[in-house]
């Protein structure tokens, strides 16, 4: 009887565990109604760009913590949500999109101006807000040609930065965090670059819950 109860509450424990899986494994761009998740939002409130010896360099500054991201070359750019495409200065485009932050104040206003300019540095030609929707920011990059550039997340304030290279040669985009080596991105592709510790969380809790039932399982088919 003890080890029917032992493994009646192991049970009970993997139910529990697996329908609050989802509120464990959220994040501000996932996680609660759109309304909600505004409100709590991430602030973008300066947009930048400078030229360095080699790359230039854009950079997100954010009022909260640092939104997850996704930056990558496409083959065009859309505004968000109307889907009407934007042209920018350059012969190729980068996507910007910062999953779980607002770029406008309570009353509706921008929080960062302009929204849309021309730096005319080397490789960065033109930047352009083309998304602030229910909690989504989206930014197009227009880029002079498609050259590798790195992603880097910064703190004290919160900041994300993207370093274009300079380089006179052609190449796919790379992306860190941290400011680490990068990774290829493929052309047209948005790599993840964001933290994936939620996952690990949610699979050391399926291994937990799996293990528990197994053992006692096993104690029970020794006692049988």
């Amino acid at each position: 009887m003890r080890v029917r109860s032992m493994l009646a509450a192991a049970v009970a424990a993997v139910a529990l565990i697996l329908p609050a899986a989802p509120a464990l494994a959220a994040t501000p761009s996932t996680a609660g109604h759109p309304a909600a998740l505004a409100q709590q939002a991430p602030l973008l409130v300066d947009v930048r760009t400078a030229h360095h010896p080699g790359f230039d360099r854009i950079t997100f500054e954010f009022r909260g913590p640092r939104p997850s991201h996704r930056i990558g070359y496409v083959s065009r750019l859309v505004e968000d949500a109307s889907g009407r495409p934007v042209e920018l200065a350059g012969d190729a485009s980068i996507n910007v999109v910062f999953q779980g932050a607002n770029a406008h104040n309570p009353d509706g206003s921008p929080s960062v101006s302009p929204r849309r300019f021309k730096p005319n540095l080397p490789s960065l030609k033109e930047v352009a807000q083309i998304g602030d929707f229910e909690a989504v920011v989206t930014y197009g990059l227009g880029v002079d040609h498609r050259v590798p550039f790195k992603v880097l997340e910064l703190s004290n304030p919160s900041r994300i930065a993207i370093d274009v290279s300079t380089a006179s040669g052609s190449g796919s985009g790379t992306v860190s965090g941290g400011g680490s080596a990068g990774t290829p991105a493929s052309p047209g592709s948005l790599p993840f670059t964001g933290s994936r510790n939620d996952h690990l969380v949610l699979e050391g809790l399926g291994l937990l819950a799996v293990g528990l039932v197994t053992l006692l399982l096993a104690r029970r088919t020794r006692r049988a």
